[in-house]
């Protein structure tokens, strides 16, 4: 009976000897990529590894009780056995700091990730979408030559059924509403969204909240009061703020901001890769990493720090950079002829589950765009037209209207 007992016994810690670090493993996945798994699936996972962490525990102990190595005349054989129980914690925890925590490791496995065929989204799994970002190499939109206001087209003969989708509108027509609806290329979802076309890019601006600033007394504003304010035709959130706990107000902007030619505030950058997010005074849409004085140089006339850039100089970055991360998204480009395009689509919702960066980049490509980047997405994901919201803001559960510290708006 005993002897059934011990063997039970080495099962169960074998068993628990390679399940538990493999449930902290992906725990720490969890926390770095927390939106993609429910709480109950967190709070089971949670619970697993107190399970076979306590069966570990206990069957260790009765393991050294049927060798007696709590007996005093062993000594040596119950410091070795502690010994190499640190060395499996210890080594465990060096593991997962490793994976997590080391530079160069993380930069191998991003950029070899990216490049398999069969392991593209491997580096998705296990980091977080910022840190992603921070290690995706992408160009910088320098080339202001692909923006040719002076293109002229056929309009009896369209290059595709998205060009002309664009090209059709009034005689004197600022702007223009398409409904975009499509599936996702990771899980095959449906998103729906709305692009808004705007023919003239000098009617793009940047518009602030009225608190916005970087000191405790800042705050956000919802995009209908902004849009109201500036009396705008169209507005779309633009930057990300600073936001602690979840629960800002959105009166910090993160990065460098610039309305109206100068340099509106400037705090640090946030953590969704990309760079500098704006229109020169010569109405080109830039898209670089670049320094405050940089931008002052380039003479960034309305501008944002956020990113990921999607497309630059006419290159889809995520070609082949498969993303599967699903949400409300907004984002802004720009075509070849100057026609820039405001984007957002709905997530988390029965009718849009949300799109990737990989699905942003996508759309932008067929409808024309040379250079476009990722604005801040998920809650703040928004779009007005004449004072009403267009599209569904959505927060888990309710239609919602977050504070934001700046939105891109169509200016008559």
């Amino acid at each position: 009976m005993k002897n059934k007992k011990i063997d039970v016994c080495k099962i169960l810690f074998l068993l628990s000897l390679f399940i538990t670090p493999l449930l902290c493993s992906f725990f720490v996945v969890i926390i770095n990529n927390y939106e993609k798994y429910d709480s109950l699936f967190k709070t089971f996972i949670v619970l697993s590894i107190c399970v076979f962490l306590l069966i570990f525990i206990i069957t260790f102990i009765q393991l050294l009780k049927d060798k007696k190595i709590f007996c005093r005349r062993n000594v040596y054989a119950r410091l070795a056995a502690f010994v190499l129980f640190g060395v499996y914690i210890f080594g465990n925890i060096s593991t997962v700091h490793f994976i997590y925590y080391d530079e160069n490791f993380k930069e191998w496995l991003i950029n070899t990730s990216s490049n398999s065929i069969n392991y593209q989204d491997l580096a998705g799994q296990i980091y977080s979408k910022y840190t992603l970002a921070d290690y995706t190499v992408v160009e910088e939109a320098a080339d202001e030559e692909l923006i040719d206001f002076d293109v002229e087209y056929d309009m009896n003969l369209y290059a595709n059924k998205y060009e002309k989708e664009i090209l059709e509108h009034k005689e004197g027509e600022i702007y223009k509403i398409i409904k975009i609806k499509g599936k996702t290329s990771g899980t095959g979802s449906t998103y729906v969204g709305y692009m808004a076309v705007v023919y003239d890019p000098s009617h793009v601006k940047l518009a602030k909240s009225s608190g916005a600033g970087v000191d405790n007394n800042a705050y956000g504003e919802t995009l209908s009061t902004i849009a109201y304010k500036n009396n705008a035709l169209v507005a779309i959130n633009a930057g990300g703020f600073y936001d602690p706990f979840w629960n800002s107000n959105g009166g910090i902007p993160h990065g460098d901001v610039f309305v109206n030619g100068k340099l509106d505030t400037s705090f640090r950058r946030g953590d969704f890769g990309g760079g500098m997010v704006g229109f020169n005074k010569n109405n080109k849409l830039i898209l670089k990493y670049m320094s405050t004085e940089e931008a002052i140089n380039a003479g960034i006339r309305d501008g944002v720090d956020w990113g990921p850039f999607l497309i630059v100089n006419g290159v889809n970055q995520y070609k082949n950079n498969q993303t599967y991360w699903e949400c409300g998204r907004t984002a802004i480009g720009q075509r070849e002829d100057g026609i820039v395009l405001l984007l957002v689509i709905d997530g988390m919702q029965s009718h849009s589950q949300g799109a990737s960066y990989t699905d942003l980049a996508n759309i932008f490509e067929r409808y024309g765009a040379v250079n476009a980047a990722s604005m801040d997405g998920g809650t703040s994901t928004a779009m007005v037209e004449k004072g009403q919201y267009i599209n569904s803001p959505w927060n888990g559960y309710v239609r919602t209207y977050r504070w934001l510290p700046n939105a891109w708006v169509v200016v008559p």
